[in-house]
């Protein structure tokens, strides 16, 4: 995460300049290796260019393919992240376009989860349930040797979370803390650092909604310590004003 962070200027450039001289290879290559980058450590203004270049490729070289949905999911996910609201909607709807034409189940169902995630930001709770709940179903489609089949455990592990975070946004605390209370469960049984912290910080969360700020410290205190390992910055920035509310509602 440090090395490209430090390279993101460079990347950027050479997703251009791939564009430029006719390299489409390189420019998705590129492009789906800043995914980690964009997820953890944000640069969303820096990399919204790079991404416009690839998923615009995309769709000329290799239109409606695991690929092509990949990109627009990450497309989606930056412009929503900078509240470009119509964009990250076309762009949750192209990726889940591609990936029902290319056959690819576990894709589409993260197209659907994304559009969730698009409504959680909106603040539009119950769409967002509805939306994961819909990811969920296809999940269901996806047989022992159907490919993808390694990765649904995970997937049901997300959708647990963000279950949790939409019954959260409904004020429905206490279902929304079993959901998480299971993707947290989950995380930490195959060790998998970055989602356990960002469980933690969904839980912190739900006990600070309801006003337990001395359950919610030590789950936030794990949090940044597995986040700031991670160099997961904007997410440790959050974590930090979650600690200030805390401070605050113990003082009362």
């Amino acid at each position: 995460m440090a090395r490209l962070a430090v390279e993101l200027p460079n990347l950027v450039e050479a997703v251009s300049t791939a564009e430029e001289f006719g390299k489409p290879d390189t420019v998705l290559t590129l492009c789906r290796a800043l995914w980690p980058l964009q997820l953890k450590a944000g640069h969303h203004e820096a990399l919204l260019p790079a991404l416009r270049i690839g998923t615009a490729v995309a769709d000329d070289q290799v239109p409606g393919s695991g690929d092509s949905g990949a990109l627009h999911v990450q497309l989606a996910y930056k412009s929503s992240e900078l509240q470009l609201w119509g964009e990250a909607g076309a762009e949750a709807a192209a990726a889940a376009r591609d990936e029902r034409e290319a056959g690819h189940t576990r894709g589409l169902a993260s197209a659907i989860e994304f559009l969730g995630l698009l409504r959680l930001r909106q603040w539009r709770f119950q769409d967002a349930y509805d939306c994961f709940e819909e990811a969920a179903a296809v999940l269901g489609g996806i047989g022992p040797e159907d490919e993808g089949a390694a990765d649904v455990p995970r997937a049901r592990a997300l959708l647990e979370r963000h279950r949790g975070r939409a019954l959260r946004g409904l004020g429905r605390l206490d279902e929304a803390r079993t959901h998480i209370e299971r993707a947290l469960a989950a995380f930490r049984a195959v060790g998998e650092a970055y989602n356990t912290a960002r469980a933690l910080t969904d839980l912190s969360e739900v006990l600070l909604a309801r006003e337990e700020p001395g359950a919610a410290l030590p789950l936030i205190d794990e949090a940044i310590r597995i986040l700031s390992e991670e160099n997961a910055d904007q997410h440790v920035e959050h974590l930090r004003r979650l600690l200030e509310r805390c401070s605050g509602l113990r003082e009362e």
